[in-house]
């Protein structure tokens, strides 16, 4: 965690000294900017008080030290009135006029304000401290005055110390503005590697998987006792380890022609019969591909274009048939040439050994489609709950839904559509069940939720919840309006009383296909059960043929 983590210190550390530097420069700046504030603040009071001066002198007079003292109301700024030698003739802080006695010094402030008109000095004064001068010469008809404003350094410091300490505030936020996107971006980097590694590990998982299957593929061809058995179980393995391809298994016969003994993935695109002669891979004696290099050479039993894959099925050097794939494009068939390589070479070697995909299917429990547990699943967890309800006597109960007139979905929006719906129900029925109850996928579009704990009432309640929830449902797939899908749905219960799983089932059975028969998009349970629950409106859906879903 640490040394993975290790470098990003480096930036974390570059930032926090930008920001610091920052920080210190705008301080300096700023202090730089209320010092000269200050002193020009000084001044103007300076300026004020020669105004007053000058004006009292004009007038005949000369200014009082409360009219001193009312200038500068609200300031701990002292206001003094000097002479040319440096003697104070007025002070805002005295109640009269001060005695003017000699000064043996002539204040720094006051030289400088007679020889250049503003004079400027900081210094320590007893029982003061360090205070500000500030002196401006006023030339008078037949004398000068000098205008002096002193005020304690205090007055400053306090307001630099104000600036210091919104400063270092301000610098406390930035660093916690840096860690929390120096996290932020270590946290999204961790993120990133975990996932990187979780995507490796997958691929790792999956040709695991795939060997795994090819080694079970071996193993059990050796316990087919037929051809034709190893052939009938050959379509679910190739469409498990060859996604998206269509296939077909054709194979030698005593006269030495080929014949189609299986096909997956569709509707084989190839002739059903054809000789030896027609097929380069069995020519060749090696794989063919109808591409390659550049160059397109298709098999004469390849009756449409496409990108196709030919293996020859050998046995001890002898040729018992040809293992061909059809994909939608090159690339397909390229990645895939490796595993349909190994599959051909299992096939091979024993044709009657393929019985994995359905021991695959056993030991898997979840939908690739849907996600849901499978059936296997579903009849294994029904049978524990079913003797375990028995055994507390406690209720036990099962929706069996059906999506409405399925097959004329597919026909109207296609396959692709469909899987989109399935996957879309599933995931609502997912998330409206609670963590107790299974969902799964009983086959086809049709649904099984299984209540342990839930009495017949609870589960009508839930199974109309279910069947109005998807009604209200928006399907649109690859921007088309898919209309709305309905459910509908049949219920059984077992309150603890002795019952076998089949009978359950059937029992929920017969209220679904009750449902479908009384206008499908409702609920029903065993007949004479409960009244009859409250039907739903039933949504748009394509036209309808005799027999729907």
């Amino acid at each position: 965690m640490f040394k993975s983590s290790f470098p990003l210190w480096q930036p974390l550390a570059l930032m926090v000294v930008l920001l610091t530097l920052l920080m210190v420069v705008l301080t300096q700046v700023f202090e730089s900017q209320l010092r000269q504030q200050h002193r020009e603040r000084l001044l103007q009071l300076a300026q004020l008080g020669a105004g007053l001066v000058h004006h009292a002198v004009q007038a005949g007079s000369e200014p009082t030290p409360g009219l001193l003292t009312r200038l500068l109301e609200g300031s701990q700024a002292r206001l003094q009135i000097l002479d040319d030698s440096g003697r104070v003739l007025l002070d805002s802080r005295r109640d009269g006029s001060v005695a003017t006695q000699p000064v043996s010094v002539v204040p720094p402030e006051v030289s400088q304000a007679l020889a250049g008109g503003i004079g400027y000095d900081l210094r320590s004064e007893a029982n003061v401290g360090r205070v500000y001068f500030l002196a401006l010469s006023l030339p008078l008809i037949d004398r000068v005055r000098v205008i002096r404003i002193a005020e304690p350094e205090a007055v400053l410091t306090g307001w630099l110390m104000t600036l210091r300490f919104w400063a270092l505030l301000i610098w406390m936020l930035g660093l916690f503005i840096v860690l929390g996107v120096w996290r932020w971006l270590r946290l999204t980097l961790e993120m990133g590697r975990r996932d990187a590694a979780a995507s490796q590990e997958v691929q790792v998982v999956a040709r695991t998987r795939d060997l795994a299957m090819l080694q079970r593929l071996g193993s059990l061809m050796s316990a087919c006792t037929t051809v034709g058995s190893a052939c009938k179980v050959m379509e679910p393995i190739a469409e498990q380890l060859l996604p998206g391809a269509r296939g077909s298994i054709a194979l030698i016969r005593s006269s030495r022609g080929l014949e189609l003994v299986t096909q997956w993935g569709g509707s084989w695109p190839g002739a059903i019969r054809f000789g030896a002669e027609e097929c380069w891979a069995l020519l060749k004696g090696n794989t063919h591909l109808s591409r390659d290099e550049g160059v397109e050479i298709q098999c004469d039993h390849q009756t449409q274009p496409g990108s196709q894959l030919c293996i020859p099925l050998l046995a001890q050097g002898e040729a018992l048939g040809v293992f061909s794939l059809m994909f939608t494009d090159e690339g397909q068939m390229l990645a895939a040439r490796s595993v349909a390589e190994s599959m051909a070479e299992q096939v091979g070697l024993a044709l009657a050994n393929i019985r994995l995909r359905d021991n695959l299917k056993e030991q898997a429990i979840r939908d690739p489609l849907s996600g849901l547990f499978n059936r296997r699943h579903m009849m294994e967890f029904l049978e524990s709950q079913l003797a375990l309800s028995q055994r507390r006597q406690e209720p036990l109960s099962i929706l069996m839904l059906d999506i409405d007139h399925f097959k004329n979905f597919n026909d109207s929006f296609g396959h692709d559509a469909g899987d989109f719906v399935i996957l879309r129900v599933a995931k609502e029925l997912t998330e409206l069940v609670r963590k107790s109850d299974l969902v799964c996928r009983y086959g086809g579009e049709e649904m099984v939720v299984i209540c342990p704990g839930t009495d017949l009432a609870g589960a009508l309640d839930l199974a109309n919840k279910l069947v109005v929830s998807v009604a209200a449902l928006e399907f649109s797939h690859n921007g088309q309006d898919l209309g709305r899908v309905t459910l509908s749905a049949g219920v059984s219960c077992s309150h603890g009383d002795p019952i076998s799983m089949e009978a359950l089932m059937k029992a929920a059975d017969e209220a679904l296909y009750r449902a479908k028969r009384c206008g499908r998009n409702r609920v029903e349970a065993p007949e004479g059960a409960v009244p009859p629950p409250l039907r739903l409106s039933t949504p748009t859906l394509p036209a309808q043929t005799k027999e729907p879903g």
